[in-house]
């Protein structure tokens, strides 16, 4: 998914279109003062590891399926969000993907009795997104969530999941998880979604949390049981 389809280009204004922004008139009016473009961050990336274990209880069988990645994000695109009186209350930024690469291995149990797996060096992955609030603002009504400060963030796993069939096979398809909630709609195949707003560690320079998510309520056939882990850690320009 690419954060940018839901941007609009106006000369060289840049107006997001995201539902962090949390205001009903966006579809109404096509227009958004609200928001103008800042200086945009250079060199600054975020790097560390996430991973993505899933039970799948199948009929007849077990399907455990770990997908490990290593990530690279770099910021840019600095927004500045105004709240009701025009004033900045945060700004947004989006990660842009520098590196996600993932490394799959999973057994069929009772079924067909096999395992697989391999690496994936993964191209034009999705873009996250952070919300960074300034202090004393009042910023929920602008963003439509609270974000903590020193802020906070939202990423999308690809692949995180059915990557890989028995053997080294690449299956086709892209089935996400996602790290975070709030701060836009992934467009995409959602395995499991975050329940919760996911606030910057050690001021404002590390991600870092987990959660696990079960899609029994579904009542289908197959069941998924996920644990879902990251780490990532802010990186300034040397």
């Amino acid at each position: 998914m690419d954060i940018s389809r839901t941007m609009t280009v106006l000369g060289n204004r840049v107006l997001f279109l995201l539902p962090l922004l949390g205001l009903a008139a966006l579809g109404a009016t096509n227009t958004v003062p609200q928001i103008a473009t800042a200086a945009s961050p250079s060199g600054i990336v975020w790097v560390g590891t996430a991973h993505v274990d899933v039970m799948i209880w199948e009929p007849g069988g077990e399907h455990p399926y770990s997908t490990a990645f290593e990530l690279e994000y770099r910021e840019a695109g600095r927004v500045a969000i105004h709240g009701a009186s025009d004033t900045v209350v945060a700004y947004g930024i989006r990660l842009l993907p520098q590196r996600i690469s993932t490394r799959v291995h999973h057994v069929v149990r009772c079924l067909l009795n096999c395992s697989g797996g391999g690496e994936e060096l993964i191209v034009d992955g999705p873009e996250g997104q952070l919300v960074m609030p300034l202090s004393r603002r009042e910023a929920v009504s602008a963003i439509g969530v609270r974000v903590p400060p020193p802020g906070a963030y939202q990423i999308v796993l690809p692949r995180a999941i059915s990557a890989f069939a028995c053997g080294t096979k690449k299956n086709v398809g892209d089935r996400w998880v996602i790290v975070g909630s709030g701060l836009f709609h992934p467009a995409g195949d959602i395995d499991a979604a975050d329940s919760q707003i996911r606030a910057l560690e050690a001021g404002g320079t590390r991600m870092r949390g987990s959660y696990v998510f079960t899609d029994a309520s579904r009542r289908q056939p197959v069941r998924h049981d996920y644990s879902v882990t990251w780490d990532l850690r802010r990186q300034a320009p040397q």
